[in-house]
C-alpha cells in the first residue's frame, strides 16, 4: 500500500474520530424517524374476490347467444368500466358508509375518485401456471381488489363490487335481449304496414287498369285477331250489300233484270264495284292507311264507277219504269248494307280499344313490376325478421332463466389476516441506510465547513512553511473522567430519546391502527351470488 494512500486513509479515519459525535446523533435520529413513520403509517388491508365468466349452458349450436360475446381484454375494460361507475361507487358509499371523514370535508366526486384509486380488476392470467395450450389464454377469470384501512370492510366492499356486479351483468343481458325483441316486433310491425300498403297499391293498379294488365296481354292479342278478321267480314258482306242494293236500283229503274243482264256486259259496274270495295277493305285490314298509293287508286275508281251507276239511275228514272221486285230487293240490300256499317263501326271501335289496351300494356307492367318488386324485397325481410324474432324470443328466455353467460364467485372474499400496506419492515430498512447515509453526510458536512488544522500537512498547506515537530494531545486524569461522563450523558440521553421515540411510535400505531380504527361491516348481502361475504367480529 503506498504511502498517500496510508495518509489517506489516516486522514479519513481521523475526520471519523473526530466527526463521531455528529454523524451518530443524526444517524440515530433519521433512524428514528423511519421508525417513527413506519409506525404513525395507518393499516392498509387489501381483500380480493374471484369471478369466473361461465359460457352458456344450452350448446350454441341450438341457441346463439342473445347479447355478443367479446374477448378478455373487451371484458376486463368492460367489467372495470362498470365496476367504477359513479352511480355503482355513489351507492356503495352510502349503503356502507364508508369515507366518512373524508365525505365530510371532500366533495362526492373526490371521494369516488379517491374510491376508484382502491379498487383494481386484473385478470388471473399470472397464476395460470404453465400454459399447455394456446386455448387456455382464453380462460375468463378476474379479481376483484380493494384496499381499505379495516380488514373486514375490505372483504364487504369487494364481495359487494362483485355481486352488484353479477347482478347488473344479468339486468343488462336480460335487458339487451328483450331490447333485441322488441326492437324486432317494432321491425315486423313496420314490414306488415308497409307490405299491406303496397299490396294496396297493387290492387289499385289493376282495378284502374282492367284489361291492360300484363296477365290480359295474350287475351287481347287473340281478341285483336278475332276482331280483325270481323272486320274483313264486315266489309266484305258492306260491299255486297252496296252492290247488291245498286244492281237491283237499276234493274228496277230499267225495267226488269232480263233487260239488264242484256244491257250489261260480263264485266258490268256494279261487278266491278263490288270487287274494288272487297280488296279496298282487305288491304284497310293489312294497316294501310287513306294516304297508301292502292288506296287511293282504289277510291278513285269507285268514286267514278258510283258515278257511273248513279247517271244509268237517273236515265232509268227519267223512262219511268219500276219493278216492284227489283225495289224490293234493292230494300233489303240497303238494309244489309246499312248493318254491316254499323258492325265495321262496332269493330273499328273494338279494335281501337284493344290496340290502346296493348299500347298501355308495358306502362302498367312497369309499374306493377315496381311494385311487385318492392313487395318480394318486403316480404323477404319480413320472413328474415319472423326467423330472427323466433331465435331472439328463445334467446331472452335463455337469458331470463340464466342459461346464457354468466359472472360467477369463484372465490369469495375474506378479510386478510395480515395489512397488505405498508411495507413497513421495508421502511425501516431503508430508513436504516438512508440514516447510515446522512450521518456520513453531516460528519463530512462539519468537516467541510470546519477551517481549524488537524493535521501536519494542513498546516505546511496553510502556512507554507516546513513543521519541525507535532506535540500529540495530552490528556489528564481530569480529561478521562469529565469525558466519560459525558459520554454516559450523552448515551443516557440517547438511549432516552430512543425509548421515547419507541414508545411514541407504539402508541401512534395504537392510536392510528386501533384506537382510530374504524367499525367494520358485519356482512354484506351477496345478492345474486346467493353467499355472505365473511366477517370479523
Amino acid at each position: 500500500m503506498s504511502e498517500p494512500q496510508v495518509i489517506q486513509i489516516a486522514t479519513v479515519k481521523a475526520m471519523l474520530q473526530r466527526r463521531l459525535g455528529v454523524m451518530v446523533p443524526v444517524a440515530v435520529a433519521a433512524f428514528l424517524a423511519a421508525v417513527l413513520v413506519a409506525a404513525l403509517l395507518p393499516n392498509r388491508y387489501e381483500a380480493w374476490t374471484t369471478l369466473l365468466v361461465s359460457p352458456q349452458t344450452v350448446s350454441k349450436k341450438l341457441v346463439e347467444p342473445g347479447v355478443e360475446e367479446s374477448d378478455l381484454n373487451n371484458r376486463l375494460h368492460l367489467m372495470t368500466m362498470q365496476i367504477l361507475s359513479r352511480g355503482r361507487l355513489s351507492k356503495v358509499i352510502d349503503d356502507l358508509r364508508l369515507y366518512p371523514e373524508e365525505s365530510q370535508e371532500m366533495t362526492r366526486e373526490e371521494v369516488i375518485e379517491l374510491m376508484r384509486d382502491d379498487i383494481r380488476v386484473e385478470p388471473v392470467l399470472p397464476e395460470m401456471g404453465q400454459v399447455r395450450r394456446r386455448e387456455d389464454l382464453e380462460i375468463n377469470t378476474f379479481r376483484l381488489y380493494y384496499t381499505s384501512d379495516s380488514a373486514e370492510t375490505a372483504a364487504a366492499v369487494a364481495q359487494r363490487l362483485a355481486n352488484d356486479f353479477i347482478d347488473e351483468h344479468i339486468r343488462e343481458r336480460v335487458e339487451t335481449s328483450t331490447g333485441t325483441s322488441e326492437f324486432i316486433e317494432a321491425e315486423l310491425e313496420r314490414l306488415a304496414t308497409a307490405i299491406r300498403a303496397v299490396e294496396e297499391q297493387i290492387a289499385q293498379v289493376k282495378g284502374e287498369n282492367a284489361g291492360r294488365l300484363p296477365e290480359d296481354l295474350a287475351a287481347n292479342q287473340r281478341l285483336l285477331e278475332r276482331a280483325v278478321g270481323d272486320l274483313r267480314l264486315a266489309q266484305r258482306d258492306l260491299a255486297i250489300a252496296e252492290s247488291d242494293a245498286a244492281f237491283y236500283r237499276q234493274q228496277a229503274s230499267t225495267g226488269g233484270l232480263d233487260r239488264l243482264r242484256g244491257l250489261g256486259g260480263p264485266d258490268t259496274p256494279y261487278d266491278r264495284k263490288q270487287r274494288l270495295e272487297i280488296e279496298l277493305g282487305e288491304a284497310r285490314s293489312r294497316g294501310f292507311t287513306d294516304k297508301h298509293p292502292d288506296i287511293i287508286a282504289y277510291q278513285q275508281e269507285i268514286a267514278e264507277l258510283t258515278a257511273k251507276i248513279e247517271a244509268s239511275r237517273e236515265e232509268s228514272a227519267e223512262a219511268q219504269s219500276t219493278d216492284p221486285v227489283a225495289m224490293n230487293e234493292a230494300q233489303r240490300a240497303e238494309l244489309r248494307a246499312e248493318s254491316a256499317r254499323a258492325e265495321i263501326a262496332r269493330l273499328q271501335q273494338q279494335v281501337a280499344d284493344v290496340e290502346d289496351r296493348l299500347a298501355q300494356t308495358p306502362a302498367v307492367a312497369e309499374q306493377l313490376g315496381v311494385l311487385e318488386r318492392e313487395h318480394e324485397h318486403l316480404y323477404a325481410s319480413f320472413q328474415d325478421f319472423s326467423n330472427k324474432r323466433l331465435e331472439a324470443g328463445v334467446a331472452a328466455n335463455m337469458e331470463r332463466r340464466q342459461k346464457g353467460e354468466q359472472f360467477r364467485v369463484l372465490e369469495t372474499a375474506f378479510p386478510p389476516p395480515e395489512p397488505s400496506s405498508p411495507p413497513r419492515l421495508l421502511i425501516v430498512a431503508l430508513g436504516f441506510m438512508l440514516s447510515l447515509g446522512a450521518g456520513v453526510a453531516a460528519g463530512v458536512l462539519v468537516e467541510l465547513i470546519d477551517t481549524s488544522v488537524h493535521e501536519r500537512r494542513e498546516a505546511q498547506d496553510a502556512f507554507g512553511i516546513p513543521v519541525l515537530a507535532t506535540i500529540p494531545k495530552v490528556t489528564l486524569e481530569w480529561d478521562r473522567i469529565r469525558q466519560r461522563r459525558r459520554r454516559i450523558l450523552a448515551v443516557g440521553a440517547g438511549l432516552g430519546i430512543v425509548g421515547i421515540t419507541l414508545v411514541g411510535a407504539g402508541a401512534g400505531y395504537w392510536m392510528v391502527n386501533v384506537a382510530g380504527k374504524r367499525p367494520a361491516q358485519t356482512g354484506v348481502d351477496t345478492g345474486g351470488a346467493g353467499q355472505t361475504a365473511p366477517t370479523r367480529g
